[in-house]
């Protein structure tokens, strides 16, 4: 299964945003993926500090940016984007991930669940927290759950999907630079891979404020591509057969002990 994990440089500007992505679409077209995933801000890069701009941004899924980027994509691949998701006037939008199908069918969403209120910066200002439980959608030759930037430092949703058979989990990250940060980024995903025997696919924003390293990692842990902090597309072919190989070589679902925690029902 060949995938795209698109790094760029999203800017306050939702015009050049969507030109760029577009663009990167057609390179990942081009490396023959049938799965696409852009990083968190892909639409709009929020300011902290100036709130308002995130609202006047905001579009709901069936929006000119969702629309335009369906419309390139259709008939080609499945694509997990990230946007702005306008929830109301006068009311903080949400940070979504949306999977849309190569029919041109939205057919998965989720809205960050933990927002990025860490390190003296205040994501909470721009949006509000999404209440949708994390979930795994149908993707080409796999299931796929979707969660972003900081939700990574939570280990139990992705364990709930997981548990909902992904073999697939996506993190759409802007991942701020800063002390330990990148080694923080790479420790995480690595742990939320080799902990629940899933791929883990992460998307990131690079730049002079982000971390940049989009990564692939198998269930096994073992690091399968990796970026620097320039914009680029890393493309993979994930063998899927490894998920259930990681199962029996290691049955931590089955040997979980539910009867002393079970922090999901299943």
């Amino acid at each position: 299964m060949k995938v795209s994990l698109i790094q760029m440089e999203s800017e306050g500007d939702k015009e050049a945003n969507l030109q760029k992505s577009r663009q990167l679409l057609g390179e990942a077209m081009k490396e023959g993926a049938v799965l696409a995933i852009f990083p968190e801000y892909q639409m709009f890069l929020p300011d902290y500090s100036d709130p308002g701009t995130t609202a006047a941004a905001a579009e709901p899924t069936d929006g000119n940016f969702v629309n335009t980027m369906t419309a390139a994509a259709k008939g080609k691949l499945t694509m997990a984007l990230n946007i702005a998701e306008y929830a109301g006037t006068g009311i903080r939008p949400y940070n979504t991930s949306i999977l849309v199908n190569d029919l041109g069918i939205i057919s998965g969403k989720y809205r960050k669940l933990h927002l990025f209120d860490a390190y003296g910066h205040r994501e909470s200002s721009c949006y509000q927290q999404g209440s949708i439980t994390p979930s795994a959608f149908a993707a080409p030759d796999a299931r796929i759950g979707l969660q972003i930037c900081y939700d990574l430092r939570f280990p139990e949703p992705a364990r709930l999907i997981r548990l909902m058979d992904a073999s697939i989990i996506s993190y759409q990250a802007g991942w701020f630079a800063g002390e330990r940060k990148l080694e923080t980024w790479r420790t995480l995903l690595r742990a939320r891979a080799i902990e629940n025997g899933s791929f883990v696919l992460a998307s990131a924003q690079c730049g002079k404020d982000f971390t940049g390293h989009t990564m692939a990692v198998s269930p096994y842990g073992d690091i399968l591509g990796e970026l620097d902090n320039q914009e680029g597309i890393l493309t993979v072919d994930l063998d899927m057969s490894l998920p259930e190989k990681y199962s029996m070589d290691v049955p931590l679902i089955k040997q979980r002990r539910k009867d002393m925690y079970d922090i999901s029902g299943f």
